[in-house]
């Protein structure tokens, strides 16, 4: 075996080589660090809360409805109480509008009676329905992370 005159010279493949080896070991030395400097942040980040208030019960005369956009939800009165009902199409996710009868899901035709109650897919469930309760400031909130069986209202 002759002995390489070029020993001490640093080749093409042999730079190519070492410039990778380089790249790959400070990608994976900041791959660790921002791993070990995201631990103590929580993985989930909060969102909007749950729960919102929508005034009073004098603020819900029998007959009245409101829609609350920004928590796409719906607020309706009767003799009977205060419900609230989903904006959210159960398909897949859009806000339903409502017309004097129903809720109607302008995506992809799903039709809702004003209880929530699917009339025509393809929605495959009914709208969810939210719980109402009174602080004791007087105030209505609604909580849209606790559902309540169709028909239960907040007695007026």
């Amino acid at each position: 075996m002759t002995p390489n005159k070029d020993y001490g010279e640093m080749t093409r493949r042999g730079f190519l080589g070492w410039g990778f080896s380089v790249f790959a070991g400070m990608v994976s030395l900041a791959t660790f660090l921002l791993s070990t400097l995201r631990m103590p942040l929580p993985s989930l980040m909060p969102g909007k809360s749950g729960k919102f208030k929508i005034g009073r019960r004098e603020d819900f005369p029998p007959g009245s409805v409101k829609y609350y956009q920004d928590q796409q939800t719906y607020v309706f009165a009767d003799t009977e109480g205060i419900f609230a009902i989903s904006a959210v199409c159960t398909h897949l996710g859009c806000i339903v509008s409502k017309d004097e009868k129903k809720f109607i899901c302008p995506c992809h035709g799903s039709y809702y009676d004003l209880s929530g109650k699917v009339l025509q897919g393809p929605a495959p469930k009914n709208l969810q329905w939210y719980h109402i309760q009174e602080l004791a400031s007087g105030r209505l909130v609604v909580e849209r992370g606790k559902h309540v069986k169709p028909g239960t209202k907040f007695v007026v």
